[in-house]
């Protein structure tokens, strides 16, 4: 499968011009330019070798992850990676794909004036780019192997540590401003990294800076050691391979080491791809390769007398009813209404049938927000801005409506649909009689779809200030007339999140000098209520349960407010970092953490914790309900479920990777609907 810059991603296009290398034929590995000084192509066969033996062996590989069994080897795999020389492909736990693009250098200098450190780095940013869905969810992974005494790497592998630790940009810049948090030659790498990125990009220096975050947040160091007095790779590779002899013999073991290094002479320069039944192929007829495998049906079988009969502890596990492709592995996730299942892939809103996933229809609508749908149909602006609403059965579409809307500045609630544009402002539309019912709420433009409660709409919008600064307002207008009636600017603050229920709105601001705050205001007339000082970022907008306001912070903190007067009912340090919001359901609070990967359970009126339960990934998605089970899903892309009542985990499926802002699948009739990373639609039955 090719990722060339061809393929229509525009972030991947300023390399092109910065002239890094396009498809070209494969080189022996040692042979490029990454091979400096002299046993350059020694050294690089012996790693493959050393890549071989876990192959052999099934034992996990630097950088691919320790759950990870590898099932295939690419060298100089161009037509899947830009990262020249390997790519290494195992299997998860729970039957998901992972790959690592290995890089491999002796010593690169990583400055800006060394042509292959420059070409090292727009490899690894060019895949970085065009396969940032896997490289986010932890799928696809980065790994530069060096030497041990090579000064530069270090430094970048304890930059990437910091980096993928700070969880985000804004993070990792706050880490890089505390005095002593990074020793000053490490720093300086950063600016030799930024510089290489910055030559590779024709992005202003904040954009560069953001990409040489998410470049070193993925970037792993592997340290080869296989030369002069320190073989200690070749010497693990060596005993792991005395498994495969015939005698389980040191010196088998060592002759077939030397074999796996004369192979990998032979895969490089053909960009040879070699798994489990190749290998073994190639290395049958030798006498020092004897595999201990035995087969299933060479197994002596267990007479029946000797079994010992156990009750049967299986759970009920949902069945896959059905699947069907998807143009991409980031669309959004589904939508269900009147038996058509809706999704949206990039500019494309396609429609599938919800019993059997045949695809009613496909429609270039929208600019790739969710789907706005109510009344069996889908609404969308056209390319003049006005909406038009597609039938759900047919796709069919109807003629302008009477007011304009902008992809992503629209919502549905009690049948009317509030839109809004940067010409008319907020509109409304009734959508069973077809009828406009008021345009042109609000002078400013709507940064966000609106919400409504109890009568009323609510809307993020920007206005120019006196000073010519750009600040924002909430503004309330009545449901049934658009009418104005109130407004709060937010001064000069940043409105980071806000939610509202039938009493107030809770707003999340950032303030110049980088502290949060947490401001309530009343629904009816928009005046403040109360105001707190906010210890850390918010993860997500505040969750509303009744008299009680939640929130969750990426330093790993939930916390809980009496809604009506502000004050704090608990602050609980739950996890070392958290990017969801909780779930409130059942008496209970929900937290899916990031790190470490576990959901965590609080009694809602103290913050006590009722139970937990640990899992393999990072948790990067907010808790739902489907099935009277809690799901949530991990950034490899597995989806888990739980059973609140007894505690135990009852499902992990490979199902679902979602980016931000990608929603959550879709529950109907006890069928639960994902969008895959993979480009999966899929139905699955629920217990």
């Amino acid at each position: 499968m090719s990722h060339g810059l061809h393929n229509g991603n525009p972030a991947a296009i300023p390399l092109q011009r910065a002239g890094v290398q396009q498809v070209g034929s494969p080189e022996p590995i040692g042979a490029g330019p990454y091979s400096t000084g002299g046993g350059g192509t020694v050294l690089e066969h012996r790693f493959g070798a050393v890549l071989l033996s876990h192959l052999l062996t099934g034992t996990p590989v630097p950088g691919l992850g320790d759950a990870v069994t590898p099932v295939r080897i690419r060298f100089q795999a161009r037509s899947v990676s830009r990262v020249d020389d390997i790519v290494v492909v195992g299997t998860a736990p729970n039957t998901t794909e992972v790959a690592v693009s290995i890089g491999v250098r002796r010593r690169p200098k990583l400055v800006p004036s060394e042509a292959d450190s420059v070409k090292l780095v727009g490899d690894f940013l060019h895949v970085a780019r065009a396969k940032r869905a896997l490289v986010d969810s932890g799928r696809w992974k980065l790994a530069l192997a060096v030497v041990p005494s090579c000064v530069p790497a270090q430094q970048v592998k304890a930059l990437a540590e910091e980096a993928a630790a700070a969880g985000s940009w804004t993070e990792w810049q706050d880490r890089l401003r505390r005095l002593g948090s990074v020793q000053a030659a490490v720093r300086n790498r950063l600016t030799q990294v930024e510089a290489i990125v910055a030559s590779l990009t024709s992005e202003s220096s904040t954009e560069a800076s953001r990409e040489t975050w998410r470049l070193l947040s993925a970037l792993h160091l592997i340290e080869m050691r296989l030369e002069g007095a320190d073989c200690t790779d070749r010497t693990y590779s060596v005993e792991r391979l005395r498994t495969v002899t015939p005698q389980r013999s040191n010196e088998a073991a060592h002759t077939l080491f030397a074999h796996l290094a004369e192979r990998v002479g032979a895969y490089a320069p053909s960009g040879a791809v070699v798994d489990i039944s190749r290998l073994h192929a190639d290395l049958q007829g030798l006498g020092c390769f004897a595999p201990a495998h035995l087969s299933s049906a060479d197994a002596e079988p267990t007479p029946a007398a000797a079994r010992t009969l156990r009750p049967s502890r299986r759970r009920a596990r949902p069945r896959m009813r059905w699947k069907t492709r998807l143009l991409s592995g980031a669309a959004h996730q589904p939508q269900v209404h009147d038996n058509a299942v809706v999704v949206v892939d990039g500019c494309w809103t396609l429609a599938f049938d919800a019993d059997s996933g045949r695809q009613r229809w496909g429609k270039k609508v929208g600019g790739g927000h969710s789907a706005v749908i109510a009344g069996g149909a889908c609404f969308a602006p056209d390319p003049l801005g006005y909406a038009r609403a597609w039938d759900l059965r047919s796709g069919q579409r109807s003629a302008p409506l009477r007011l304009r809307m902008q992809d992503g500045l629209a919502t549905v609630s009690n049948g009317v649909l509030f839109a809004a544009h940067p010409m008319t402002g907020l509109s409304a539309y009734n959508v069973a009689s077809k009828a406009a019912l008021w345009s042109g709420a609000g002078d400013h433009h709507v940064a966000a779809p609106p919400l409504f409660y109890g009568g009323m709409v609510f809307a993020l919008m920007h206005t120019p200030s006196a000073r010519a600064r750009v600040q924002q307002v909430l503004a309330a207008f009545d449901a049934l007339s658009g009418r104005t009636v109130w407004s709060w600017s937010s001064g000069s603050c940043t409105v980071a999140h806000w939610s509202a229920d039938d009493q107030i709105l809770v707003v999340v601001l950032d303030t110049p000098d980088r502290k949060g705050q947490l401001v309530a205001l009343d629904r009816a007339s928009g005046t403040p209520r109360w105001h707190l000082e906010l210890t850390g970022e918010a993860a997500a907008a505040p969750v509303h349960a009744g008299e009680t306001v939640h929130l969750a912070t990426r330093c790993g903190r939930a916390l809980a407010w009496n809604a009506q007067s502000g004050q704090p009912l608990w602050d609980i340090q739950v996890a070392r970092r958290i990017s969801t919001a909780p779930l409130v359901a059942d008496d209970a609070v929900y937290i899916a953490a990031f790190d470490p990967g576990r959901l965590v359970v609080l009694e809602p009126l103290s913050g006590g914790e009722l139970w937990r339960k640990s899992a393999g990934g990072a948790f990067t998605t907010t808790p739902f309900i489907a099935g009277e089970r809690i799901w949530a899903s991990d950034r490899t892309g597995v989806l888990h479920a739980w059973d609140p009542r007894t505690h135990r985990t009852t499902a992990q499926l490979p199902a679902w990777w979602s980016g931000e802002n990608r929603g959550q699948p879709a529950v109907e009739d006890r069928t639960m609907f994902v969008s895959t990373s993979s480009g999966w639609l899929q139905a699955w039955e629920l217990p």
